[in-house]
């Protein structure tokens, strides 16, 4: 069984990006008979969206996810660059979890997050349109 760390960052990003990658990765389990053990984590014990009207409360604390396969970084709507400012940790996690052998996708400007750790220099990518040219202005590595 593959182990799957769905990542909740600190900041008001995308909710929906989160609850998506469960619902997917859930239904695949029940078609393919678990194969995946899927957890949220995070640097924080919950994460408000929408003003408070959402919570949500990972499994685990990075730190505590020692090693993992497969790691899926959500949408971060346009808060890209406050939450790489915020959860620095959480990116330090990530590039040692991937040189580690753990593969590593992400949703939308969640490539933010994979650019600050270093992880798409000399590579290409894709994020939102609007969010493609700051992109390359704060890591002119990227492709």
């Amino acid at each position: 069984m593959k182990h799957m760390t769905i990542l909740v960052p600190d900041g008001e990003n995308n909710l929906s990006s989160i609850v998506g990658a469960y619902k997917i990765f859930s239904r695949a389990n029940a078609y393919r008979k678990q194969e995946f053990r899927i957890e949220l984590a995070g640097i924080s014990a919950e994460v408000d969206f929408y003003g408070g009207l959402f919570t949500a409360k990972p499994h685990k604390h990075i730190a505590d996810v020692r090693k993992t396969d497969l790691i899926i970084i959500p949408s971060l709507n346009h808060n890209y660059e406050k939450t790489t400012t915020v959860n620095s940790e959480l990116i330090e996690w990530v590039g040692t979890q991937y040189r580690q052998g753990a593969a590593v996708a992400s949703f939308c400007t969640g490539a933010y997050l994979l650019a600050a750790a270093g992880l798409l220099d000399g590579k290409s990518c894709s994020t939102h349109w609007s969010a493609a040219d700051r992109l390359k202005q704060l890591h002119p590595k990227v492709i």
